[in-house]
């Protein structure tokens, strides 16, 4: 059944207003009721807002993630079924194996996700430190699947890397300097290894890519070998007799690549220098890996935009085939197996952030009543408010402008008092109103008074932190997909950017993703029917667990795993429960306690000293007090 097919005009409408029919048309569907369903492979649809609600109901509130693991496994499956099908088509002889990059997402619930899925579809893993190979090393071995062992690597980690050779896993050390093919052969003579790691190098090429992380190619990226230092060591591999052991050639051009022209120049490059060492260096390279970079379009517009990217998987997967095909067969070399690492691609839909919003910063005031002997400067904006129309705004809006200033200056001087001042600010609040409304019925509207009202917005504030959940919204200006869980059926009444809880003035959401183009504010509703207003913060499962931050002590969010089954064993330290037709598994986020003793507090010393201040720790006014509060969420309560 078409579930689009019975939504009313205005449903429709709401989705459209906020791109979900375009970002979200591969995971999420608006429903009758004017809610939001995820639809996720091998699950019925959930309604988002319904999930939110009995959850709330059990006392587990937003902030939330909720995670969808099918997805990552449909993605891969993907991935995997449209470079065999791109094979095919061009005739192409080598194979495709996909590796996961554990930087992404290292969170348990995604990696068992992953490795669910990697017998099946032959996936590998990649670390890039310690703990992350430590990780993979742990996983079963899957035979014909790569490890990788990426990143700056020590004497210790590349002894990890032989011991995980020696559990039967396919490793390759992928050679990031000349000073590491060195350290490499000190660790394979230091003792008589069951088993060698086979090695990579990683090629620093002219080609960039396109997008917030182009520099990570190009030869001012902070990875990989020179033309030089490629030749350089490869003599050194030769000269410990180690030459057979390279197999793989690595680049990576950077992180959600806008542009496919970017990615088949680096790909036909990359395929040179991997046919020049296999025909001269390197008689047993069979291996080219891409890195990531797969874009995710983020706003649904499909675009060379930096939240979106101009082309499909499937024209990914056939320029790859295609441009390595070409290369191989001019330099009469045999065709590699190809690797990519798009992480992002695999894990980004998998999850969604969900706050709910509780106040309204700069609404609407009333307008003040007009009293005797006011004073001119809010006589003068009365009469704008009155008299500003379509046909005048442009000139009536500079007066309002200048009389603000004017009445902002007489405050100063001690010639406004406090009320008068209100009072204009108030009236002039309805005229920036009036003006937006006008604005709306404009074909050409002034884009200078656009630009005001847009720095004037209204805020709505998030029962979340955007340092925690959403760090690329403020670090690197990252713009994630965001829509209403509910009310879809009712016409949006306001227009606001969303504020954190934080304190701080970064904590701020202020665009959001939209096909056409991304909007300033976004189209929200009332909140003061006290029914619970939740905010979804779609696609949000690649880096933001890694790279959460603990700004103002707020800690990490519960976690809500959406099962396909209760066959499948809960993760260990998730409480489960079958809520609207599904089964859950939940872990709590951190607590007050977690978040003081992760910065070094010891709590009992804490409480000893509140109580040698005679604060009744244990209870106030019969209720625990501290005791609680240490194990209370550290977000706002009811």
């Amino acid at each position: 059944m078409d579930v689009s097919a019975s939504l009313s005009a205005a449903c429709k409408a709401s989705l459209a207003s906020y791109g979900v029919d375009q970002w979200g048309r591969a995971f999420l569907r608006g429903t009758p009721a004017g809610t939001l369903a995820f639809c996720a492979p091998d699950l019925p649809p959930v309604d988002l807002h319904r999930l939110v609600r009995a959850l709330d109901a059990r006392g587990i509130r937003p902030p939330m993630v909720v995670r969808f693991p099918t997805m990552i496994c449909e993605r891969m499956r993907t991935l995997s079924r449209t470079f065999a099908e791109a094979s095919a088509e061009f005739e192409f002889e080598g194979r495709h194996q996909g590796v996961y990059p554990l930087k992404v997402n290292a969170r348990r619930s995604v990696v068992d996700a992953v490795v669910a899925e990697r017998e099946r579809l032959g996936f590998g893993l990649e670390a890039g430190s310690k703990p992350e190979l430590l990780l993979a090393m742990s996983q079963p071995v899957v035979d014909g699947t790569l490890l990788l062992v990426n990143g700056f690597k020590d004497h210790e980690l590349l002894r990890m890397s032989f011991h995980a050779a020696e559990l039967g896993h396919d490793v390759v050390v992928v050679l990031e300097s000349v000073r590491e093919a060195h350290r490499f052969l000190e660790v394979a003579g230091e003792e008589a290894w069951k088993a060698v790691p086979r090695l990579g190098l990683r090629v620093k090429l002219d080609s960039r890519g396109s997008g917030r992380w182009q520099r990570s190619g190009g030869e001012m990226s902070k990875f990989g070998l020179s033309a030089g230092e490629v030749l350089e060591t490869c003599r050194i591999l030769a000269a410990a007799d180690a030459i057979d052991r390279l197999v793989l050639l690595h680049f990576h051009i950077g992180s959600q690549i806008t542009q496919i022209k970017r990615i088949k120049r680096a790909v036909r490059e990359a395929t040179r220098v991997y046919a020049e060492l296999r025909h001269r260096v390197a008689p047993n390279l069979s291996i080219l890996d891409l890195g990531g970079g797969i874009g995710v379009d983020y706003d649904g517009s499909r675009t060379s935009y930096a939240s979106s990217a101009n082309y499909t998987l499937e024209e990914y997967a056939r320029q790859v085939v295609y441009e390595v095909g070409a290369v191989i067969e001019e330099a009469r070399v045999p065709a590699p197996t190809i690797v990519t690492e798009s992480g992002r691609a695999m894990v980004a839909t998998h999850a969604v952030t969900i706050a709910d919003l509780r106040e309204v910063q700069g609404a609407m005031p009333r307008i003040p009543p007009a009293q005797e002997g006011e004073h001119r400067i809010v006589e003068e904006l009365r009469l704008v408010l009155e008299e500003i129309s379509a046909k005048n705004y442009e000139e009536y809006f500079h007066d309002a402008v200048d009389f603000r200033e004017e009445a902002i200056q007489l405050f100063l001087a001690g010639v406004l008092g406090l009320e008068e001042r209100a009072a204009a600010d108030a009236l002039f609040q309805h005229i920036r109103e009036k003006v937006r409304r006008i604005l709306a019925t404009l074909d050409d509207p002034s884009e200078e008074i656009e630009e005001h009202l847009q720095r004037a917005n209204r805020k709505y504030l998030a029962n979340f932190s955007i340092f925690q959940s959403l760090p690329d919204t403020w670090s690197i200006g990252q713009v994630f997909p965001v829509a209403p869980l509910s009310r879809h059926d009712r016409r949006a009444t306001v227009r606001a950017s969303i504020v954190d809880i934080t304190c701080d003035s970064d904590g701020c959401v202020h665009k959001f993703a939209h096909p056409d183009e991304n909007l300033s504010e976004l189209p929200l509703h009332s909140i003061d029917d006290g029914d619970g207003y939740y905010i979804g913060f779609f696609m949000t499962g690649a880096y933001q667990d890694a790279l959460g931050a603990a700004h103002n002590l707020f800690g990490r969010c519960h976690e809500v795993v959406v099962r396909t089954s209760a066959e499948a064993p809960p993760i260990p330290g998730m409480e489960r429960f079958e809520i609207e037709g599904v089964v859950t598994d939940v872990k709590m986020g951190d607590t007050v306690e977690d978040m003081l003793a992760g910065m070094d507090h010891d709590i009992e010393s804490l409480l000893a000293q509140l109580r040698d201040r005679h604060l009744p720790v244990e209870t106030t006014m019969g209720k625990p007090w501290a005791l609680g509060l240490l194990q209370s969420y550290p977000y706002l309560a009811r």
